[in-house]
């Protein structure tokens, strides 16, 4: 989505403990941010782009009424809207984005970056004797998969009697031999669980899963773990409690706080990782300036960002971004355009460059607090 009339980025986070209030906080800061916008584009804008914006504003007004409705569902909400055109897209997720009102040629894309390195996709696997649930996590909602149910057929068995186990007595001739029957069940659940490692694995492919919570009876876990590949970015966690008899949302709301603390610390990790490669002269870059070099020469594999880092710059005539004070030395100040967000457009080139983008939250954003916020690692 590009327009260069501009594109409109509405972002608000519904914060439901101010669900029962006609006129919330967060409602009001959006509205501020909308005024704002209008009052900088009716004051700053060229003539034509003027019309177009303002007019833009108030044929949205519907759609900008159920973004800040305190009645719709979803935590996080967000609108996109090309000046130049009809088209409109909304989202709503079930977890906290920004309140924020963007116009820019391409949509504001720094929340959902945010909520991805926290939300993405995760699948849960609740194991249990009864076979395994899947249930899909993603941005904070979760919806029922499928699930692989486990069923014997015992009816060809033939029940076994008599003494076992060196027992002796009246109650070892007349008590079947249940331990027996219960071995021989447990074996074919072990075997029913192993069977089932290539239909998960491509469950979790078809769905984009970028981690696996496992969780159940430990043994049982570890029969669907065994040799479950963790594939490349996709990581597994196994949790030690039973959850299968739970409805997806009652599993969501037990499993969220906990992998979004395992994903902020795998964040964290990961900056720590970076800074220590690029600062060991190794394939990453730390800093504003090197990060952009590497952009301009194509070589950013991961970009880490810190989430509350607001940098400005300069863009050159041929689309190239630099930081404040360091110009190529064919261009002159006269000759390049005063860029406020260089993070922002540092996302915008990793997503259309195929790299990588991690967005850090707030609480460990300070792990790259001496690099202005910004680390990559680099393909070469």
């Amino acid at each position: 989505m590009k327009d260069e009339m501009g594109v409109l980025s509405v972002y608000a986070t519904a914060d439901p403990r101010e669900k029962s209030t006609s006129w919330p906080a967060w409602r009001r800061e959006v509205n501020n941010e909308l005024s704002a916008l209008r009052d900088d584009v009716a004051a700053n804008g060229e003539k034509k782009r003027k019309t177009a914006v303002l007019a833009k504003l108030d044929s949205l007004e519907t759609d900008l009424a159920d973004v800040l409705d305190t009645g719709e569902s979803g935590v996080g909400r967000a609108l996109f809207a090309p000046v130049s055109s009809d088209e409109v897209r909304m989202l709503s997720l079930q977890m906290p984005l920004e309140d924020r009102a963007v116009l820019e040629s391409r949509p504001y894309l720094r929340p959902l970056a945010a909520a991805l390195s926290i939300g993405a996709p995760a699948g849960i696997l609740a194991v249990s004797r009864d076979g395994v649930r899947l249930v899909d996590l993603r941005f904070g909602a979760a919806t029922e998969v499928t699930k692989f149910s486990f069923e014997v057929d015992t009816s060809e068995w033939r029940t076994m009697r008599g003494a076992g186990g060196g027992k002796s007595g009246p109650a070892a001739h007349v008590s079947p031999q249940y331990d027996r029957f219960d071995r021989r069940v447990e074996q074919n659940l072990i075997q029913f669980l192993q069977s089932i490692r290539p239909d998960i694995e491509e469950h979790a492919r078809q769905q984009g899963w970028q981690s696996l919570v496992i969780t159940g009876e430990p043994r049982l876990v570890e029969t669907v773990r065994g040799k479950l590949p963790a594939n490349g970015h996709r990581d597994i966690i196994v949790l030690d409690r039973v959850l299968e008899s739970l409805s997806a949302s009652e599993i969501a709301a037990q499993i969220r706080p906990e992998l979004e603390a395992i994903r902020t610390r795998r964040c964290r990790e990961l900056a720590e990782r970076a800074r220590g490669t690029a600062l060991s002269g190794g394939q990453a870059t730390v800093g504003v300036s090197d990060t952009l070099g590497a952009f301009r020469e194509g070589r950013v594999a991961h970009l880490i960002l810190a989430s509350d880092q607001r940098l400005s710059g300069h863009r050159t005539s041929d689309g190239q971004y630099f930081p404040e004070g360091e110009l190529p030395s064919q261009q002159t100040d006269g000759s390049v355009t005063h860029e406020p967000d260089l993070g922002e457009r540092m996302i915008e080139r990793a997503l259309t460059s195929g790299a990588d983008v991690t967005v850090l939250p707030t609480d460990v954003a300070h792990v790259l607090q001496a690099d202005e916020g910004v680390a990559a690692y680099l393909r070469w």
